[in-house]
């Protein structure tokens, strides 16, 4: 059960918002039509005083296309905004996770296996051009200039438990999540 549901519950069952409130929810509404769901629930966890150094948002870049862009451009935003939480955000659906890579040196831990990453990862520029150096990729680079409509490090596959990147600008970085399960 939740903490809190926080929206313009424009599209909340009646039944669905007594059951959460019967069970402890607090029930937080935002008519604000100038923002969306997703940054009225950052604003509500930046607000809490348990405000976490990371937030998972499930089901991330999943559904209708421009959704889908409007999450990716709310990890942008967030970033720069200083009535949002200051956590790494992550967008998980079932095939993959992405999240913002700060500038300057990133180094990420992705084991491959069963139930944790396969190999699959990208380098996407959506904000600005980037240079980027990698180390731990099967075709890493080095000060390699990308741009979105220009060339980007799609498809490309971790090599090492540990992946170091190297950015000058901000840039998404996906990882595909491996559905096999451990025996």
């Amino acid at each position: 059960i939740p903490d809190f549901i926080c929206g313009d519950l424009d599209s909340i069952r009646p039944e669905v918002k007594a059951y959460y409130e019967k069970n402890g929810t607090k029930i937080i509404q935002n008519p604000d039509q100038y923002s969306s769901d997703l940054t009225k629930s950052l604003k509500c966890i930046s607000n809490d005083p348990k405000s976490p150094p990371h937030v998972v948002i499930i089901g991330g870049i999943g559904g209708r296309f421009d959704q889908g862009f409007s999450q990716l451009h709310h990890l942008y935003t967030a970033s720069k905004d200083p009535s949002l939480p200051n956590s790494q955000i992550f967008l998980v659906n079932p095939q993959s996770i992405c999240f913002l890579l700060v500038k300057g040196m990133n180094r990420i831990t992705a084991p491959l296996g069963p139930g944790l990453f396969a190999e699959n990862v990208g380098i996407i520029p959506i904000a600005r051009p980037s240079v980027i150096t990698t180390k731990g990729l099967e075709w890493d680079v080095t000060d390699w200039y990308t741009e979105f409509g220009g060339q980007m490090s799609t498809s490309n596959h971790i090599k090492s438990d540990t992946v170091v990147i190297d950015t000058s600008e901000r840039v998404l970085f996906t990882m595909e999540l491996d559905r096999s399960r451990a025996e």
